[in-house]
C-alpha cells in the first residue's frame, strides 16, 4: 500500500505517447505519510496509524521526483524493458548484443556486426522490430542481414516474450521488440540534449552520438528534436587471430516535429540509417578443398595486419523512414491515433569478382514499404476497450545490371488485418482477452541461376487471439500470465530462394510448397521486487505447427564464386519450452549484481495415435542458444555531482552446445564451451 499526499506546486503530463512520463516538483513545505507494507500488513499498520492517540509527524523536504514508467501493452503481458542509461552505455554494439542483457534473449551472429535477436529460439521474421508505432521492414530474412536501425536514437527499448499477433499482425511467433522516442518536449522553455562517445578496445571503435531538443521561441506548443550518430571501427579479432576486412562505418541522423493543439496533436519525423560493413574475406569460399579445409581448421588460413579499411567482400545499406501521425484525445469518444509511415531501404552487396568489376554490386534490392495504421482506445470505469485497423503494402526488386542472378525473385505483398481487445483492470487483479483478422497476397517473379522462370501467387489468411491476466497480492509480489495464437506467412526467401548468401557462405533453396506457420505459445512469470533483492522467473510452452527451417542436405554446390555447402527450407511440427530467470542484488545503493541465465529446448514433434497431448520427440532444431549465464557488477555513485563515474565487470559462460545431431547437421561437433569478460568505465558530465 502506498498513500503519498502532496501539494505540488508544478506539474507536467504527457498521455499522447507510448510512454507516460509523470514528475512531480514539491519545494514546500509538505505533510507526507507514505505507507510501504507487506502482504497481511495493513490491519496492524490501521491500529498504529488510526485513533485519537495517533501521533502525528511531519517532515519537511526539499524537492521529491516521481517517475512512473508505462508499459505500451499493459500488465497482462510479460515483458521487460531497457532504458536510456543502459542504451547509451551500449555505444559500439549491436542491438542484438544490447537486449542480451535480458533473460531469455541471445543472438545468431553471422559476422562481427552482423547480429540478430533471437527470443525463447525465434528468430528472423518470427520477432517483430516495431520503432516509434510502424513495423521495421527491410531485408531481415537472410542469416546474413541485422536490423536496419540505429538503437543510440531511442529512450526505451521493450521486449514482449509472448506470441503477440493480436495487436501487431504477423511475424510476432517469439515476441515483440519494441523501440520508442521520448515524447517531444512541448511547453519546454530551454533547448536541452546530450552528447556520449565511446571508445572499444576490440576493433579500435570510436562512437560518438547526441541529441538537441527544444520549442519555437515564438510557439512553445511547437516542439522539435534533432539526433545524430557516427561509429567507425576498423579488423575486429578473437582470442587467437585477426578477422580481416570487418570494419564498420556508420552514419545515422534523425528529425522530429510536432505541434500541440490541446486535444489535438500532429507529428512528423525523418529518420536515416546508412551502414557499411566489410565481411570477412574468407566467408568467400573459393574451390571445394578450400572450404573442406576452412571447416577441418576452423579458422581462416591467412592473415594480415590490423586496418581499418573496408575493401571487397562488403555490404552497404541505406534505410530511410519518414512517418506522420495525428492524435485525437476526446473524453466522451476515446483516443484516436493515426499513423502512416513511408520506407525505402536499398541494399548492396559487394564480392571479389574477376576482371576489376568488384564495384558492381553482386546483390543490390530496393524495398519500399507503406504502412497505414488506425487505433482507438476508450477508458470507462475499470474497463478499456481497443481497436485497430492495418494495412501494409510492401514492394521489392532487384537492381538490373549485377551480372548476378539474385538469390530471391522480385516480390510485391499487400497485408491487411483488423483486432479488438477488451481488458478489466481492478486494485489486485486484471484480465484482457483479444481478436484479430489478417489476410496477405504475395506475389513473386523472377529467374534463377539456371534460367528457369519462377514464382507465383499465395494468398494466406488467418485468425488469432490472446488472453491474459496479472495478479498483484501485494507490493512486492506479482504474478502475470499470457497464452496467444500467432501466425506467419513463408516469406518469399523461404518460397523461392536458390542461391548463395554473402556473409552465411551457404547455397539455399527454397520450397514453393510451404505453408504458414502456426503458433501456440503459453508463458507465465513470477516476480518479486525490494529496493535490495528483485528475482523474476519466466516460464513456457510453445507449439507450431509448420515450423519452417533450413536443413543442410550435406551436399557442395560449385558456382563462379566457388563452393558453398547447401541448405534445403523445410517444415515440421516444434516444440519449444523452457526457463528465463533474472536477478538483481543491491547490498549497497552503489552496486548492483545482474544475473540472466536461460534454459531452452527445441524438437521436432509428432503426436501420438489416439492421444493428441502426447508427443514423440525427433531431432533437435537448429539456430537455439545452448546454456548460457550472464553476471556484472555495476558501480556508481548515489549522490550527483556534476562529474559522476560509473564502472562495471561483466562475465558470460556459454556451454558447449549438445543438444544438435551431427548426423543431419554441416558439421558432427560443436565448438567447446567458453567464457567472455568485459570491463567498462565512463563518466556523465551535467
Amino acid at each position: 500500500m502506498v498513500l503519498c499526499m502532496l501539494s505540488t506546486s508544478g506539474m507536467s503530463i504527457f498521455t499522447h505517447s507510448k510512454m507516460l512520463n509523470i514528475q512531480f516538483s514539491i519545494r514546500k513545505f509538505v505533510p507526507v505519510l507514505c505507507l510501504f507494507m507487506p502482504c497481511g500488513a495493513h490491519s496492524q499498520a490501521q491500529d498504529k496509524l488510526g485513533g485519537e492517540n495517533s501521533i502525528h509527524d511531519s517532515l519537511t523536504i526539499q524537492e521529491v521526483v516521481v517517475t512512473g514508467r508505462h508499459s505500451t501493452l499493459g500488465a497482462n503481458h510479460v515483458q521487460q524493458q531497457i532504458g536510456s542509461t543502459a542504451i547509451t552505455r551500449s555505444m559500439g554494439k549491436t542491438l542484438a548484443s544490447l537486449l542480451e542483457n535480458i533473460s531469455g534473449m541471445s543472438s545468431i551472429q553471422t559476422g562481427t556486426t552482423i547480429a540478430k535477436p533471437v527470443i525463447h529460439g525465434m528468430y528472423g521474421n518470427r520477432i517483430l522490430l516495431m520503432s516509434n508505432g510502424a513495423r521495421l521492414t527491410g531485408q531481415q530474412w537472410g542469416a546474413d542481414h541485422a536490423p536496419e536501425v540505429d538503437k543510440n536514437g531511442y529512450s526505451n527499448i521493450e521486449v514482449v516474450k509472448g506470441a503477440e499477433s493480436v495487436k501487431y499482425g504477423s511475424e510476432a511467433l517469439g515476441g515483440i521488440v519494441l523501440m520508442n522516442q521520448s515524447p517531444l518536449p512541448y511547453g519546454q522553455q530551454e533547448v536541452k540534449g546530450k552528447v556520449s562517445t565511446h571508445y572499444g578496445s576490440n576493433g579500435r571503435r570510436f562512437s560518438l552520438s547526441g541529441y538537441a531538443e527544444g520549442t519555437m521561441p515564438w510557439n512553445r506548443r511547437l516542439a522539435w528534436r534533432v539526433h545524430a550518430n557516427w561509429e567507425n571501427g576498423g579488423d575486429r579479432s578473437t582470442a587467437h587471430y585477426l578477422l580481416n576486412n570487418t570494419g564498420l562505418r556508420e552514419n545515422d541522423a534523425a528529425v522530429n516535429l510536432g505541434y500541440d493543439w490541446g486535444r489535438w496533436r500532429t507529428e512528423l519525423g525523418y529518420s536515416y540509417f546508412s551502414q557499411k560493413l566489410g565481411v570477412m574475406q574468407s566467408a568467400q569460399m573459393g574451390s571445394e578443398e578450400l572450404l573442406q579445409e576452412r571447416v577441418r581448421l576452423g579458422q581462416p588460413v591467412s592473415f594480415t595486419p590490423f586496418s581499418r579499411k573496408i575493401g571487397y567482400p562488403h555490404q552497404k545499406i541505406d534505410h530511410h523512414t519518414a512517418f506522420a501521425k495525428i492524435s485525437l484525445n476526446s473524453e466522451a469518444l476515446g483516443n484516436f491515433i493515426w499513423q502512416t509511415t513511408y520506407q525505402k531501404d536499398d541494399r548492396r552487396e559487394n564480392r571479389i569478382r574477376r576482371m576489376n568489376h568488384s564495384d558492381i554490386p553482386t546483390v543490390s534490392l530496393r524495398l519500399q514499404s507503406l504502412q497505414n495504421t488506425l487505433t482507438w482506445k476508450k477508458s470507462y470505469n475499470n474497463w478499456q476497450s481497443e481497436g485497430g485497423l492495418q494495412l501494409i503494402n510492401t514492394e521489392n526488386h532487384s537492381e538490373r545490371g549485377t551480372g548476378v542472378v539474385p538469390i530471391i525473385p522480385n516480390y510485391t505483398e499487400l497485408a491487411g488485418g483488423a483486432y479488438f481487445l477488451q481488458k478489466l483492470t481492478r486494485d489486485t487483479w486484471g484480465v484482457e482477452g483479444g481478436l484479430r483478422g489478417d489476410l496477405q497476397h504475395t506475389e513473386a517473379d523472377g529467374y534463377d541461376w539456371t534460367g528457369r522462370r519462377y514464382g507465383g501467387k499465395r494468398n494466406f489468411y488467418n485468425l488469432t487471439y490472446s488472453l491474459g491476466a496479472h495478479y498483484r497480492p501485494c507490493r512486492h509480489w506479482t504474478m502475470t500470465t499470457n497464452f496467444g495464437v500467432a501466425w506467419r506467412a513463408p516469406h518469399v526467401y523461404e518460397l523461392y530462394s536458390n542461391g548463395n548468401e554473402l556473409s552465411s557462405g551457404m547455397f539455399v533453396k527454397g520450397d514453393s510448397t510451404l505453408k504458414s506457420e502456426q503458433s501456440y505459445k503459453w508463458i507465465a512469470s513470477l516476480e518479486y521486487s525490494h529496493p535490495v533483492f528483485n528475482v523474476r522467473l519466466d516460464a513456457y510452452l510453445q507449439w507450431i505447427n509448420n515450423y519452417i527451417y533450413d536443413q543442410p542436405t550435406r551436399r557442395n554446390i560449385v558456382v563462379v564464386s566457388g563452393a558453398y555447402p547447401v541448405f534445403q527450407y523445410r517444415q515440421t511440427s516444434a516444440y519449444f519450452r523452457g526457463i528465463d530467470l533474472d536477478l538483481h542484488l543491491r547490498p549497497i545503493q552503489q552496486l548492483d549484481y545482474h544475473v540472466v541465465t536461460a534454459l531452452i529446448w527445441a524438437n521436432e514433434r509428432t503426436t501420438q495415435p489416439f492421444s493428441p497431448f502426447s508427443y514423440i520427440f525427433h531431432n533437435y532444431l537448429p539456430y537455439i542458444p545452448s546454456t548460457r549465464l550472464t553476471h556484472s557488477l555495476t558501480w556508481k555513485p548515489q549522490k550527483k555531482a556534476v562529474i559522476t563515474p560509473h564502472a562495471g565487470l561483466t562475465h558470460r559462460y556459454v556451454a558447449k552446445q549438445t543438444r544438435f545431431n551431427p548426423a543431419t547437421d554441416l558439421v558432427n561437433f560443436t565448438p567447446p564451451a567458453y567464457h567472455l569478460l568485459g570491463f567498462e568505465a565512463g563518466i556523465d558530465w551535467q
